[in-house]
């Protein structure tokens, strides 16, 4: 699903950028250049949504572009808005969820079991970190 949110950029003398979205917590953004912001501002709406999602928790509504009115302080000199749009879940496959191998010793005998039982290796050890992963979590809540 793709999710939209206004983005106000802010530009400093030096050139860099800063983007800032205040649906999400005021949540921040930087960039050496605009293109660099928008990157960055884009992995943040994402990591932000998808975390979110994960945590089933509301996903804030995006306010309307056009009842928004940046201003600019003494550190910039401009300022402008902007949708900023990512489609978090593709965003995710690709950045947050994609695999990492990993070399796991696995003794031989072991080995010769998973494979006579059909058992995925990988996949066994995936579930098991997730519900680590998941057991720490829930601890620390």
């Amino acid at each position: 699903m793709i999710y939209s949110y206004p983005g106000c950029f802010f530009q400093r003398p030096d050139g860099r950028y800063c983007v800032v979205f205040a649906d999400l917590n005021n949540l921040a953004a930087f960039g050496d250049d605009f293109d660099h912001a928008l990157s960055n501002g884009i992995e943040l709406l994402a990591r932000y949504i998808y975390n979110l999602l994960l945590r089933k928790e509301p996903i804030p509504q995006p306010s309307d572009i056009q009842e928004l009115k940046p201003s600019v302080s003494d550190e910039y000199n401009r300022a402008f808005l902007r949708t900023v749009n990512v489609d978090v879940e593709e965003y995710a496959k690709y950045h947050f969820e994609r695999n990492v191998n990993k070399s796991v010793p696995v003794l031989k005998w072991l080995d010769d079991f998973a494979r006579e039982e059909n058992i995925d290796i990988p996949k066994m050890v995936n579930d098991m970190l997730l519900a680590e992963y998941n057991r720490k979590k829930s601890e620390r809540a």
